[in-house]
């Protein structure tokens, strides 16, 4: 159990609105625990306090370069500045979030859970009002995490049109289309004898700018462009590692898998290039699996033509540790968020040795996403996982900034 300490709860209000005035960050989360008038009812006034504490010091811990503050009653916020990534600044919102949602705290024999709200705000000239706003939007939309980017839309008032956004972005998502604007990035996965890559999607906006698929991929699924995003990521990743040598994964969904026009690009562009045994597909596994027949059989498929599988984001959503032995995986990828907690939490840590455990038994390797610290690592590497991508070596990107370790290679 982390240590409470007398005073934690220093920032107040009036010190957080005069930060933000002064124009020190461009990223704001704003918490509120969920039912915490529950908390004080049934536990005490003394154990709610003791929550409270907790909680400030476990965002102390887990926001670095960012300052924290308490705003009265059950309300908490961070706030960044430029120096933060993006990327960076909504996982570790994630993995608080997931921390203390599902991994309980201990306070004099009680066992308590604190779910929590957040509301976010990136990049708005008024990063208050807007984080407000999201987190009022988490209860309207029955979500536990609301974001709003100024990249993404305007708020410009409280009844702003959550259509006139989508018609913008699905507007940018088809000229992209259209016109190719999508460009792939690559991050690490390796261990002390080899590296590989993992490709990821970004796509270019009207105005040029690079957009994370956190704001696309789902919009895309609804107007039904996904697959032809798919199919870009496909064809770009395969011509530029045709005859490197060197192992790379791309992501496919279920419905991708379920796509007959996706699986027969994909096993055409296979014997294309040549590239079967350098190519592992990653399956989102928070999806869930209710067609397993079909994706079994497009397993079989691809593996016959050299192709290693990867379940993702192991540990979160619909984990099911007997499903993966029927999809024949060949590696493990453990969710960011329980990674980003296995040395603080003693549930992540054994959620995680679970994970080995099983792998090593049926013969599939493991990789740690998110490993963002020294300490992290460390404790990853004790727990005997096999590879590691994260923040720690290296962000996604662009892929062109490979060439310079592959002419070194050779």
């Amino acid at each position: 159990m982390e240590e409470i300490t007398k005073n934690s709860l220093f920032s107040n209000r009036k010190e957080f609105i005069n930060d933000i005035d002064k124009k020190l960050f461009n990223k704001l989360v704003i918490f509120d625990i969920s039912g915490f008038g529950n908390i004080n009812h049934y536990y005490g006034y003394q154990i709610g306090e003791k929550v409270l504490n907790l909680v400030f010091l476990r965002l102390e811990d887990k926001f670095l370069n960012s300052k924290i503050y308490y705003l009265g009653a059950d309300i908490f916020a961070a706030a960044s500045s430029i120096e933060v990534s993006k990327d960076r600044f909504i996982q570790t919102i994630k993995s608080i979030i997931w921390y203390f949602g599902y991994s309980p705290i201990e306070l004099e024999h009680y066992k308590i859970y604190i779910p929590l709200r957040a509301g976010v705000a990136i990049n708005y000239s008024n990063l208050i009002f807007s984080a407000e706003f999201a987190l009022k939007q988490t209860r309207v939309l029955k979500h536990n995490l609301v974001i709003y980017d100024s990249e993404q839309h305007q708020i410009s008032h409280p009844n702003s049109s959550t259509i006139e956004q989508d018609l913008y972005w699905e507007t940018q998502i088809i000229q992209a289309v259209k016109k190719d604007k999508f460009e792939i990035f690559a991050q690490s996965i390796s261990n002390q004898q080899e590296k590989k890559y993992e490709i990821l999607v970004r796509m270019k906006d009207s105005k040029g700018d690079i957009i994370s698929p956190y704001f696309f991929i789902d919009r895309a699924k609804r107007i039904n462009l996904y697959s032809e995003i798919t199919k870009k990521v496909i064809q770009k990743s395969f011509e530029f590692f045709e005859g490197k040598s060197i192992e790379f994964s791309i992501n496919l969904s279920i419905s991708d898998i379920l796509e007959k026009e996706v699986v027969d690009f994909l096993i055409q562009k296979i014997y294309e290039y040549d590239i079967g045994y350098f190519l592992t597909i990653e399956i989102t596994e928070s999806e869930g699996i209710d067609n397993l027949e079909e994706v079994i059989s497009f397993i079989k498929i691809v593996k016959n033509l050299g192709v290693k599988i990867a379940i993702d984001d192991f540990g979160t959503g619909y984990s099911n540790f007997s499903y993966l032995v029927k999809l024949q995986a060949d590696f493990i990828k453990i969710d960011g968020s329980i990674i980003q907690d296995i040395n603080k939490s003693k549930t992540a840590k054994a959620v995680i040795e679970a994970i080995v455990f099983f792998s090593k038994k049926v013969g599939m390797k493991t990789v740690a996403e998110f490993v963002s610290s020294k300490d992290i690592f460390k404790v990853c590497k004790e727990l005997e996982i096999d590879y590691f991508q994260g923040y720690l070596f290296d962000e996604p990107k662009n892929i062109d900034s490979l060439k310079e370790f592959i002419n070194n290679k050779k």
